[in-house]
């Protein structure tokens, strides 16, 4: 009888786990045009010279990004930087919260 419960307790928490992973947080959002966006995330590279090319800094938490374009993909935003590194860069648009 204590093997059944753990099996069900077992699968119960697998099938939890799985459901959460089919739906999106509602909190995750990200950038999807032009405007000013702050960084989500703990801390995140910023690129100069194109999407994940030549690494010119890192932003932080909290720093905004007035984004001018999105990359064809939809990966990347490229805009002015402002906070830590103050200039035109790209960044991954998972990281970027649109500004209230």
């Amino acid at each position: 009888m204590v093997i059944t419960h753990k099996l069900t307790a077992l699968g119960l928490t697998a099938a939890i786990g799985l459901g959460a992973a089919a739906v999106p947080a509602t909190g995750l959002a990200k950038a999807t045009g032009p405007g000013k966006y702050t960084i989500s995330e703990k801390s995140v590279y910023a690129y100069a010279k194109g999407p994940a090319k030549g690494w010119t800094g890192t932003l932080f938490k909290g720093n905004t990004v007035k984004v001018e374009r999105i990359s064809k993909s939809g990966k990347w935003a490229y805009g002015m930087a402002y906070g830590h590194v103050n200039r035109h860069v790209w960044v991954d648009v998972s990281a970027l919260q649109k500004r209230k």
